[in-house]
């Protein structure tokens, strides 16, 4: 089992890396670390089969709570916390996933205008035929630099929490930071951010601290339009008599469903809620018309925090949605075989929602 980690899809395969692991080494760099850190799992969804798969290169030393996107079959994975002491990073690393070579793009540097941080966000978008990487958010180190347009809060555990935006051009090598107009997330970490589209992102959930230093776990939907200099920002909160709507969270698991049409859905899964509770639920949410459905899936699937989802799209009528680790309990117990990876077949009912057909595990 694994937590705090994140699975990439990619045509058809899904790749799991790093996260919290019981054998996992609390130091910053060991050989046995390594060689945890260098391998990845490979699961092949026509197939239903899960293979340990050895990479080359060094892996990044942020292996918890790091945040990642694909671009095509390159994994670039940003940031996390090293496993020891409050240590975490600005890197950013890149895996082949053809060749299962990992390449260091930027090392960590702590004088750097990007603040050292895990359990923040990252989504990538193309602008003018250029790849950038935008970074929203997230917990960790103190700031070297507090940029003028985003806000920096230093937690009671000597953590600091941020809404900074990181843009990184993988050409130029640049980074910049861009500017925000409309209803931005006060500083945040252990939100789930998804990409609808190449300008458009969905962003649900997560810790929050507010300029008094009050911390909330927030159940607000961020709307996101992205350009390469700006980000603009749409709130949209629980409307007062609407009871449809999934409680405040934070380590709670997401992903987007494209089928083709343009009603693109965001399903969220369980998470970590007021008084230290684990979340045993899961979600839709009608991106269009901002809507919110609960879903009937088994606890194995749902009471878990610190997880990972991801969705294959099998036909414009049928997803599976595979669910993989997190912790089960308030002492961060790891999921455990048979319910470490768990797969959720959703069908599209004669009303055009999404029902859930079957649920297996993929052991």
């Amino acid at each position: 089992g694994r937590a705090a980690h994140c699975a990439l899809s990619v045509g058809d395969s899904l790749y799991v890396w790093g996260g919290d692991q019981v054998d996992l080494p609390e130091v910053h760099d060991s050989e046995e670390k390594r060689r945890i850190t260098s391998n990845i799992q490979h699961f092949t969804p026509s197939t239903g089969q899960w293979i340990t798969r050895g990479t080359t290169g060094t892996p990044p030393l942020g292996i918890i709570g790091y945040c990642c996107t694909a671009i095509n079959d390159l994994l670039y994975y940003f940031g996390g916390k090293c496993g020891h002491d409050d240590c975490n990073h600005n890197s950013i690393t890149q895996l082949d996933a053809g060749s299962l070579q990992w390449t260091e793009i930027e090392p960590t540097d702590a004088t750097r205008p990007v603040m050292r941080r895990g359990g923040g966000g990252m989504i990538s978008f193309e602008h003018d035929g250029v790849h950038h990487l935008l970074m929203i958010g997230g917990r960790g180190s103190k700031p070297a630099v507090q940029l003028p347009h985003y806000k920096y809060i230093e937690l009671p555990s000597g953590k600091w929490r941020t809404n900074e935006h990181s843009v990184y051009n993988i050409s130029s090598r640049k980074w910049n930071d861009p500017s925000i107009i409309g209803q931005c997330i006060p500083p945040a970490s252990h939100f789930i951010i998804e990409k609808i589209n190449n300008t458009r992102a969905v962003l649900f959930g997560g810790r929050e601290t507010d300029d008094e230093s009050e911390n909330t776990f927030t159940n607000n939907i961020y709307l996101l339009e992205m350009s390469i200099s700006t980000v603009f920002w749409q709130c949209i909160k629980k409307p007062e008599p609407i009871d449809q709507w999934p409680v405040g969270r934070c380590y709670h698991a997401g992903a987007i469903i494209i089928t083709g049409s343009d009603c693109p859905m965001l399903v969220i899964s369980g998470g970590e809620g007021d008084d230290d509770d684990i979340l045993d639920d899961c979600w839709i949410f009608n991106i269009t018309q901002r809507s919110w459905i609960k879903l009937d899936v088994p606890h194995s699937v749902s009471k878990r925090y610190g997880h990972s989802l991801s969705v294959f799209i099998m036909s414009p009528h049928r997803v599976w949605i595979i669910t993989v680790g997190g912790c089960v309990d308030k002492t961060g117990t790891l999921t455990t075989y048979p319910n470490t990876t768990m797969l959720t077949e959703l069908v599209l009912n004669s009303k055009g929602e999404w029902t859930v057909s079957d649920t297996l595990d993929t052991n």
